[in-house]
């Protein structure tokens, strides 16, 4: 997941970062801080000053109620609230150093307590502790003043301990206040980019708007990924959802450091950020060039953007400005990718075969027991930016020539294994149209007196004629190949591929051992999967490990080998001789 670059407004967090939460907030604060002057008003019949004390009280009585409209005023300048913690806390010492008598002056001190509740929740925690020293050493100062005029001293400590442990609260409301941001802001992220929803970014809209000085506008660009339910239907929800995650990665990246950026639908991101009047178009079209130019890697996705420069003047709202933006940005999307058609998918199928098919790379697999390479993993890479080896081999499916790209990358993974180690395994892949296909064959037991060969077969494909499957797996297995059944756990197809298939080596998918040492479901599958593998007398296999806490769970439930970064990334031949 992606985190967002910027901070949220402190009132806006603390609340519940809608409008009218944080009216009533500016509110309270300005209703507290009248009331707190009026309390020290009550002081001055009461014969507790000094002389000259009732003039301190009134002054400070009386500047609370500018500083009380400007809380309700709403628009604050950013070093608004470590000045108000300022303001305050001299005014309250004011106050009580005019106490006539410093033992009368330390109950008083708890005002002081409703200061540090208030840096707490809106300022930052050196703010916060420099508040409490200063505190810490009035109410100190007034305890060691109430001893030497002769006051009981139990009855000082007692004071002066009471006041002391209310200055637990502001630290315990600080951690509060940490845990509900925290809430609030993954409630307000979409959980695929880890971007802004809709919600987050109007929320956080105003903080921005606050923070452009006079003569700077809003940059907007909008980015939508064409046909994305096409995307899907052809090579389902985890390619589509990489598509999104790569498309918020670049436009986060190409964004300056304070834009806010936000999936605001499935296929729509937005990225909003403050800009200077006379370099507005080219740090928008900055932004929009780099998310249109650069191919994505994921899948052959089209990509169109709309840009503009919004300007906007302080008393405008910044819901009703980015509302204006957004729709004009979305107009200007007019540079529409194209789908590719069925033609363009043979031309470019056809091509990659022609001229050799996807080039080869090689990941280890290892012992579990000792971490020694036990055999290799054949992965195809297709020229970069045309997609991911997912949506290549889907794409060969739909117009009929699945077989021939499988059999080029087989081919070529037979050819570059001859680099590898004599004694190590090859692992290749075949879907179950290949595997029923003489070619395959043909192909692989002309390869078995040198080299131990591992057909893997994905639990992703479908498999509609089982009797065909197994003889064309008789045969093989018959010939010396080794049948696996690769990303158990992530299919459709269950237990029924498990027995129909009869495999020797079962590879637990990534996606299940992913988190595997947090999680107690995924830990149970793994558990379930690597029993059901001994039980049936096949080794397991553990792919995607890239933590010590994942190797060390295969470990634990006793799965026969390991696979993952952790313990080799996939590279060409030559790496590993």
């Amino acid at each position: 997941m992606i985190s967002q670059r910027i901070s949220p407004d402190p009132v806006l967090s603390f609340l519940v970062m809608t409008p009218k939460p944080a009216e009533r907030s500016r509110l309270i604060i300005a209703l507290v801080t009248v009331l707190v002057g009026a309390s020290g008003l009550t002081l001055l019949p009461a014969d507790a000053l000094r002389p000259g004390g009732n003039v301190v009280v009134i002054v400070a009585a009386a500047t609370t109620l500018p500083v009380a409209a400007f809380w309700i005023a709403g628009r604050r300048p950013p070093w608004f609230e470590t000045a108000f913690v300022a303001y305050a806390t001299v005014g309250v010492v004011s106050v009580l150093a005019v106490y006539s008598s410093p033992f009368s002056a330390i109950p008083s001190c708890s005002a002081l307590v409703l200061i540090s509740m208030y840096a707490a929740a809106f300022t930052s925690p050196r703010i916060l502790l420099i508040q409490v020293t200063v505190s810490a050493v009035v109410l100190t100062a007034f305890a060691v003043g109430a001893l030497t005029s002769n006051v009981d001293r139990w009855f000082v400590v007692t004071h002066l301990l009471s006041v002391a442990a209310l200055f637990a609260a502001p630290f315990v409301m600080r951690y509060y206040v940490a845990f509900l941001r925290r809430q609030v802001d993954e409630s307000q992220r979409d959980p695929v980019t880890g971007l802004l929803t809709r919600r987050g970014l109007y929320n956080r809209v105003t903080a921005l708007a606050r923070a452009v000085p006079p003569g700077r506008a809003l940059g907007v660009v909008t980015a939508e990924v064409v046909a994305l339910s096409d995307l899907e239907e052809r090579y389902g929800h985890a390619v589509v959802d990489d598509v999104v995650v790569e498309m918020a990665e670049r436009l986060t990246a190409s964004s300056p450091d304070d834009a806010l950026v936000s999936r605001l639908d499935a296929d729509h991101l937005l990225s909003v950020f403050p800009v200077t009047e006379n370099r507005a178009e080219s740090a928008v079209q900055h932004v929009a060039a780099t998310v249109t130019t650069t191919p994505l890697r994921s899948a052959p996705a089209g990509v169109r953007v709309g840009s503009v420069v919004e300007p906007f003047t302080a008393a405008e709202d910044p819901g009703t400005l980015l509302h204006r933006a957004l729709s004009r940005a979305q107009a200007a999307m007019h540079r529409t990718a194209p789908s590719r058609s069925d033609g363009d998918v043979h031309r470019a199928v056809s091509t990659l075969v022609a001229d050799g098919g996807p080039r080869i790379v090689f990941q280890p697999v290892c012992a579990t027991a000792d971490l020694a390479i036990v055999g290799y993993e054949a992965l195809s890479r297709f020229p970069a930016g045309s997609g991911s080896p997912v949506t290549w081999f889907a794409d060969a499916e739909t117009v009929g020539l699945r077989v021939q790209l499988e059999m080029a990358a087989i081919t070529n993974a037979l050819r570059d294994s001859t680099a590898l180690p004599a004694d190590a395994f090859l692992s290749v892949n075949a879907s179950s149209a290949t595997l029923v296909s003489s070619e395959l064959a043909a192909a692989m037991t002309a390869h078995l007196p040198v080299r131990r060969l591992i057909l893997e077969i994905t639990e992703h494909d479908r498999i509609d004629d089982y009797a065909s499957v197994r003889a064309a797996i008789a045969a093989l297995r018959a010939a010396g190949v080794v049948i696996s059944v690769d990303d158990v756990g992530s299919g459709y197809s269950g237990l029924r591929q498990l027995v129909e298939l009869e495999p020797a080596v079962v590879k637990l998918d990534a996606s299940i051992v992913r988190g595997v040492d947090r999680d107690p479901m995924r830990r149970a599958a793994a558990v379930s999967i690597t029993t059901f593998t001994r039980e049936i007398g096949a080794r397991s296999v553990f792919e995607g490990v890239e933590t010590e806490a994942e190797l060390a769970v295969a470990a634990e439930v006793g799965a026969d080998m390991v696979q993952g970064y952790l313990l080799g990334r996939p590279a060409p031949p030559p790496s590993y001789r």
